[in-house]
């Protein structure tokens, strides 16, 4: 069919065109051309469809875990979505193919034969588990394909398969980073231990008691189970009547999966003990705390059940940076729900991975293809070479896995949230002088080969009142609102530097000042001008973010973090700031500016200096002093309409009366008036144009409106042209071309104009 169409197109095209023929029909001709340019589109489409990346994906999509491969496959398709939208890679889109292991051993092995030996997949992501990742992996080493994991924990998932790669903490790592935290944060001396008798349970619990032996963390009882065979709670029974009887039952270490541990807690509240608890990554999941919310029994009291418990966690929001924010904000315009920390690991997943697709030479050879990309993910062995992905910055060690920090999260008010201690890893430990006494004092701690400090968490609120005095000229605005702090350690508010302040705010005069279960809650108002820089690119169709940002001057990044207090910014039963902000304008000046957005999000502000320490002058590691800054961006978009309503209409009559100049005969003295009637319109569209940018301050670049006005230049000057032809032809009697001159003109310009409008809309409605 579509050969045949291209043939009889081509046959018209080419009768009409024929040498001696005089009067080839133009719409004949036109409508074959765009027959062999739809053909053409059409084909091409077809190719570029069939030519395209595939990566596969493999998870629980259906039964108990669906919503955790659900998530995962979210991640994905999010930033294949992205990819794709920019261009694909080398314009080639990517392709995801979805694959359901049902999160069974069995089902996997055979779904990672389907994939690495009978698809074109490049690549995988998944699995969900530790077990069926192990089991897939066997596959992936034999055949030869890469695979990446954002959830899969047990060292044997990497462990001599240099195929498997993992954008998160291995279980080692979790389980020693989790001791110390007990013995030195939490300043717990005993603990119990209950772990799941698979991979991810025993990997974790063993380096739980190793670093708890070298650390004297005492350890108490130990109980295991095999949730596939055992009587689960019958166990569960069994070590909440022994928690009981213990006076001093001390610190409960949870190596379980989310659904075994929601089990176990419930069963542990349900029975009035309150021991601490603390877990590794299974209980930081956000599908940890679905297993209450989605139960009839514990809705509604979930936080009874969550309040204080302690975990890993692979993404905290709250201290997450602008492209985190960013990240957020997609996922929920595409999928209409708030991202889990599975759908933002798998995200990232994706992410390195069409990196590594992006610089891999790929080959016919398909094989060929797959090694290639394995060693493109090698080459992120260092600091240097890490990716800076949503969840964090991280690259891989000798075996595959994520070399990153682990943050610590604490459930509150039915939110994870970051906890108020951190361990931040001590990069550049040779310019601590004091080293040996901070470490007395238990402010930096041991982990292996590792020193960490003990990280301040400052949970930040701000809410905004007025925001008014936008001067876009001079690059300010003024900002009325309410800033508060909460910190279970000393901070100095003074020192607190607003980095785009028109000028210095002092935080001296707090407005409340109180101290609860150890936590101080200081709260001020402030109203200042601040600067901001502009972008005009899209003007007058532009959207606008006006920043609140701020650090600690003496302070930096490894003594105290700002987090986004997402808790203290909730408001009307749990609705986010946002939606008030949206409902309420805090805008003065309104007629011109429509809220859109608010943000807050935390960052670091770095020095790019070593300040002349030389015991800096020869480290490999960054030797720039970060800050932690935190910050509020309020986006605003122009009143357009009120814009065009106000500028615009002018130019559309002026416009007009340079169309109407095409229906003024060009003979004798008509012709003179006909050109005044141009000439006036091209001078008055100038004029306009002058008086429109003479709004804008003093910038390098086009913006939109000034596309919008060459427009209208074009078109005017189109009538001028017509105009001087049309006479020249009348001149040498051509009065057949001078019809077809008015003709044209009378039917291009306003084609060109709603053209142009069209476009405009497209691109700015």
């Amino acid at each position: 069919m579509v050969r045949f169409i291209l043939g009889i197109s081509l046959k018209i095209i080419y009768l009409n065109c024929r040498a001696g023929e005089e009067k080839p029909n133009p719409l004949l001709i036109s409508m074959a051309l765009s027959a062999v340019i739809i053909v053409l589109m059409f084909s091409i489409s077809a190719y570029a469809d069939a030519d395209t990346l595939q990566i596969a994906v493999i998870g629980p999509l259906s039964g108990k875990y669906r919503a955790g491969g659900q998530a995962m496959l979210d991640g994905v398709n999010l930033c294949a979505a992205e990819i794709n939208n920019s261009g694909g890679i080398d314009c080639r889109k990517i392709e995801v193919l979805a694959y359901d292991d049902q999160n069974s051993k069995d089902i996997a092995g055979k779904k990672a034969i389907e994939i690495a030996r009978d698809s074109n997949a490049l690549a995988v992501i998944g699995h969900y588990y530790s077990s069926t990742s192990i089991e897939g992996g066997a596959i992936y080493k034999r055949y030869g394909i890469p695979a990446i994991t954002a959830s899969a924990t047990a060292p044997e998932v990497t462990e001599r398969n240099h195929w498997y790669f993992r954008v998160v903490p291995d279980t080692n790592l979790q389980g020693r980073f989790t001791a110390v935290y007990t013995r030195g944060v939490l300043e717990k001396k005993s603990v119990n231990i209950v772990f799941e008798q698979d991979a991810y349970g025993t990997a974790l619990k063993r380096s739980f008691m190793n670093a708890a032996r070298e650390i004297g963390l005492g350890i108490k009882n130990v109980w295991g189970l095999d949730s596939q065979t055992d009587n689960v709670e019958k166990i569960f029974k069994v070590i909440t009547l022994e928690l009981q009887r213990d006076v001093k039952p001390g610190t409960l270490f949870v190596a379980l999966q989310d659904h075994e541990a929601a089990e176990l807690i419930r069963m542990i509240r349900d029975a009035g003990i309150n021991p601490a608890i603390i877990g590794g990554d299974a209980i930081g999941s956000h599908s940890f705390l679905r297993k209450f919310k989605d139960d009839p029994l514990t809705e509604g009291s979930s936080a009874r059940y969550t309040n204080d418990i302690y975990s890993t966690a692979f993404f905290n929001r709250d201290i997450g940076n602008y492209e985190t924010q960013q990240f957020v904000q997609a996922f929920k315009r595409r999928f209409g729900r708030e991202p889990d920390d599975m759908a933002a690991t798998y995200y990232d997943a994706a992410a390195i991975l069409s990196e590594a697709v992006r610089q891999a030479k790929l080959k016919p050879d398909l094989a060929q293809s797959r090694q290639n990309i394995r060693d493109q993910l090698n080459t992120r062995r260092s600091i240097e070479t890490a990716y800076k992905g949503v969840t964090g910055r991280f690259c891989f060690d000798g075996q595959g896995n994520a070399v990153k920090s682990i943050p610590f999260s604490v459930y509150l008010h039915n939110k994870l949230i970051s906890a108020p201690t951190q361990l931040t890893p001590v990069i550049n430990y040779n310019e601590i002088a004091d080293l040996q006494e901070q470490l007395k004092q238990g402010n930096i701690l041991t982990i292996d080969d590792w020193f960490v400090r003990k990280t301040t968490v400052i949970y930040t609120g701000l809410d905004v009142t007025e925001i008014s005095d936008i001067d876009p000229i001079n690059g300010t605005f003024n900002a009325d609102f309410y800033l508060w702090f909460r910190n279970n350690e000393p901070l100095d508010y003074r020192k607190i530097e607003f980095l785009n302040a028109a000028k210095e705010i002092n935080l001296d005069d707090a407005i409340i000042e109180t101290t609860a279960d150890n936590i101080q809650y200081t709260a001020f108002r402030i109203k200042s001008d601040f600067k901001e820089t502009f972008n005009f690119h899209e003007y007058p169709f532009d959207s606008q973010t006006l920043s609140i940002r701020f650090r600690h001057k003496k302070s930096n990044s490894e003594h105290l973090l700002f987090v986004a207090d997402e808790i203290g910014m909730l408001r009307n039963k749990g609705k986010p700031l946002v939606r008030n902000f949206k409902k309420h304008s805090v805008l003065a000046s309104a007629q011109e500016w429509h809220p859109r957005d608010i943000m807050f999000f935390s960052d670091t502000h770095i020095t790019d200096s070593s300040l002349g320490n030389p015991n800096t002058f020869d480290s490999k590691a960054d030797s720039d002093i970060s800050y932690s800054r935190f910050n509020a961006v309020t986006e605003i978009k122009r009143n357009a309409k009120s814009y065009v309503l106000k500028n615009l209409i002018p130019l559309f009559i002026v416009i007009l009366l340079g169309y109407v100049m095409l229906f003024v005969p060009s003979q004798g003295p008509l012709f003179v008036a006909r050109m005044n009637l141009g000439v006036t319109a091209l001078l008055s569209a100038i004029f306009l144009s002058v008086n429109a940018t003479s709004q804008l301050p003093n910038i390098g670049y086009l913006v939109a409106l000034d596309y919008m006005y060459y427009a209208a230049y074009a078109i005017i000057l189109s009538g001028i042209v017509i105009t001087v032809a049309d006479l020249a032809a009348i001149q040498k009697n051509k009065y057949n071309i001078s019809k077809q001159l008015t003709r044209f003109g009378r039917v291009f310009q306003p084609l060109f104009f709603l053209t142009v409008i069209g476009i405009f809309v497209y691109l700015y409605s």
